[in-house]
């Protein structure tokens, strides 16, 4: 029997222990289980993470201009010196759930 191809987002899941550094601009990203994923200094320009769950995921320095962020489970994310002023459909109760810090950069609209 041959073997299935794995999908780009269970080939993602499965090596959730360390992304950082990772480029995943425009990565299609929608419902992916990151839970507790490394995505330090990842490149995460215009990636669609609608729906994904980013609970204790470490975003910290990660880039996310353009993400969409629609309805992520970001409960415990990591968000030290993470740039967001720029990501699409943040809302305040996902910066509530996170982890900021004094460099964290936040959208005009929203404020911790």
């Amino acid at each position: 029997m041959a073997k299935q191809k794995k999908s780009f987002i269970q080939e993602i899941e499965e090596s959730k222990n360390d992304l950082s550094r990772a480029n995943l601009m425009r990565a299609s990203l929608e419902g992916a289980n990151l839970v507790n994923a490394n995505l330090r200094n990842a490149k995460l320009m215009g990636a669609n993470l609608s729906g994904a769950n980013l609970r204790a995921a470490h975003l910290g320095d990660a880039i996310l201009t353009g993400a969409n962020l629609k309805g992520a489970n970001m409960r415990g994310a990591k968000l030290m010196g993470t740039d967001l002023q720029n990501v699409r459909n943040l809302s305040q109760s996902q910066i509530d759930s996170a982890t900021t810090d004094k460099k964290t950069i936040l959208p005009q609209v929203i404020g911790k």
